[in-house]
């Protein structure tokens, strides 16, 4: 029964407890040429001294051909300062950092995305270094580790999926075809990461939780540290949930996954409070839970819910305020409210 306050190591690197901030496009708060303006920056360093185990980047680009969403990217020397910055403010609290790496202009949903079915061998050997490249510029600026984003429909997702890559070539067919590009980057980044440099995978599902199992054995087995578990393609999909498990799809589907791999598995989307996680852990579902919302909402979520683990500052707005501008969120507002008449 794994304690979500517990320490947990991974290769060589401590955990002070399974808590992790997950990774989210901040909209409003705007980068420019690739390079994170100071009020995004200050974003993360007011989160940084919450004291949860381990906090993730939102997407930074491996290319500077174009941005993600939210504009900033991890491609060269102009990034290690600040990235380097935010690291030393985690630090501070014991606290790890992993910056989130994907390659824009991909999104299966999207009329405008390009397909991975047009890219030469050529162009996947450009974009295998670029991720390559984007770990290293995160090692260089001191970081902990990075996750690939192969989730939420974006490039390595498509690249994984059955749906999406229909690949003639050794790039496409069958599992390994399909994250044959994953693992040339897991074998660069494993040429200098050592063992004080953890390489996760936000890994996509897929439209049965057989594939996603195979899928994750896969990931593991090419050599990747860590798993974090989210939406992929199909966008949606409906499972047959036991009427005892009180959280969505996306969680059942990490928690099924953790079953049958050997690295650690972090739990993600609408867990919402310190107790849900708790649960989750003292039932060895998972091995670190993601909070994303109430770090948002509040950015002394994690210290609040130590006081209060039922803590909740997530005000489930029907239109979500994140999308326009975190700025405009009702529970960030409600929050700095309450403090100022405290």
């Amino acid at each position: 029964m794994a304690d979500i306050m517990g320490s947990i190591k991974v290769k060589n690197v401590d955990f002070k407890n399974r808590v992790v901030m997950a990774p989210m496009v901040i909209f409003g708060l705007t980068s420019k040429n690739g390079v994170m303006g100071p009020k995004l920056v200050d974003h993360y360093l007011k989160r940084a001294n919450n004291g949860m185990g381990l906090m993730i980047s939102q997407a930074l680009s491996v290319s500077s051909e174009n941005m993600v969403r939210g504009g900033a990217g991890a491609y060269s020397d102009s990034h290690v300062a600040y990235l380097g910055r935010i690291k030393e403010a985690c630090l501070q609290k014991g606290t790890r950092f992993f910056a989130q790496l994907a390659y824009p202009g991909f999104s299966y949903y999207d009329d405008n995305s390009k397909d991975v079915n047009q890219l030469t061998k050529e162009d996947l050997g450009k974009i295998r270094d670029e991720f390559i490249n984007g770990a290293k510029v995160c090692k260089d600026a001191g970081l902990d580790g990075i996750e690939m984003h192969g989730a939420h429909t974006f490039f390595l997702n498509m690249m994984a999926s059955p749906q999406s890559n229909k690949r003639e070539d050794e790039y496409g067919g069958n599992i390994n075809g399909r994250l044959l590009l994953l693992k040339e980057i897991v074998d660069g980044i494993k040429e200098f990461a050592g063992d004080d440099f953890i390489i996760s995978y936000r890994m996509g599902w897929n439209d049965n939780l057989n594939l996603d199992i195979k899928t994750a054995k896969v990931i593991e087995d090419m050599g990747i540290d860590m798993l974090h578990v989210s939406s992929g393609i199909p966008g949606d999909r409906k499972l047959e949930i036991p009427g005892d498990f009180n959280y969505n799809e996306v969680v059942y589907t990490g928690c099924q996954v953790k079953k049958h791999v050997n690295i650690p598995v972090i739990a993600v989307n609408n867990i919402r409070t310190m107790n849900r996680g708790k649960y989750l852990l003292e039932k060895d579902w998972c091995d670190f839970v993601a909070y994303g919302r109430p770090f948002l909402a509040d950015e002394n979520f994690m210290s609040e819910s130590i006081v209060d683990p039922d803590y909740d500052p997530c005000l489930r707005c029907k239109s979500c305020q994140w999308f326009e501008n975190v700025d405009k969120c009702p529970g960030q507002i409600k929050t700095k409210k309450r403090r100022e008449e405290e």
